[in-house]
């Protein structure tokens, strides 16, 4: 074969043998060109890939703090507003007292003195 392509082309046997070697080194080469080529493509794939499940990772990680925190603003929330009823409920009650103590006083004796007599101190300490 490498005596007729020389004989059809008029070059020295050598000469053909070096270009037919120099043909096959180039596709060679361009086999190992495309090769990396492709090997770069699915790194950068995966490396896409890795990023997106890192990320969504992440984004679930900080959903999930976001809605405990959620819960726990709520939960506060609900605590404030039950000392806040329970407060009031108490102002009102001692309010309450303080009328009916400071009615209980009018009513004695002598109510309009000041003083501590032995009624007012047991109206204090709660013994009416």
């Amino acid at each position: 074969m490498l005596a007729w392509l020389a004989a059809r082309t008029g070059l020295d046997r050598f000469v053909v043998l070096g270009l037919l070697t120099g043909l096959l080194l180039a596709l060679a080469g361009l086999g190992f060109w495309r090769g990396l080529a492709a090997i770069e493509r699915l790194q950068a794939q995966a490396a896409a890939g890795a990023r997106a499940e890192r990320d969504a990772h992440w984004r679930a990680e900080i959903a999930a703090a976001n809605a405990q925190a959620e819960r726990a603003r709520a939960e506060q929330a609900q605590a404030v507003a039950a000392i806040e009823a329970r407060a009031a409920g108490d102002a009102a009650r001692l309010q309450t007292d303080l009328k009916e103590m400071e009615a209980a006083n009018a009513a004695l004796a002598g109510g309009d003195r000041c003083g501590l007599e032995r009624d007012r101190v047991r109206l204090l300490d709660g013994a009416r």
